[in-house]
């Protein structure tokens, strides 16, 4: 972790995201809002997602937002559970697909 970085407070656990973070994570994970609704949930459950064990997420000193890895010293732009909800996209359209 790099000199002048701020270790931010956690989410709460009964944190509830507004339906714009939703909508914004929806589209950022590739999720077409207008055509794939029945995927909305994957991107609520990702947002409110707890980091994994020894990840905390940090800002620094120019105010850019990443994660730590206390136990691994390991460090990512992107929160550490962002492919899980990405590859649980992917599958369910083609669980969707091969159903129709």
């Amino acid at each position: 972790m790099k000199q002048g970085t701020t270790v931010l407070a956690e989410i709460p656990g009964d944190y509830e995201p507004s339906e714009e973070e939703v909508t914004d994570y929806a589209k950022w994970l590739g999720i077409d809002t207008a055509q794939e609704q029945s995927l909305m949930w994957i991107a609520r459950e990702g947002i409110k997602a707890p980091l994994p064990q020894g990840w905390k997420a940090c800002k620094s000193s120019s105010g850019d937002i990443y994660y730590f890895n206390f136990e691994t010293s390991e460090s990512m732009w992107e929160h550490p559970l962002d492919n899980k909800y990405r590859q649980l996209c992917r599958r369910e359209r083609e669980k969707a697909r091969t159903a129709s």
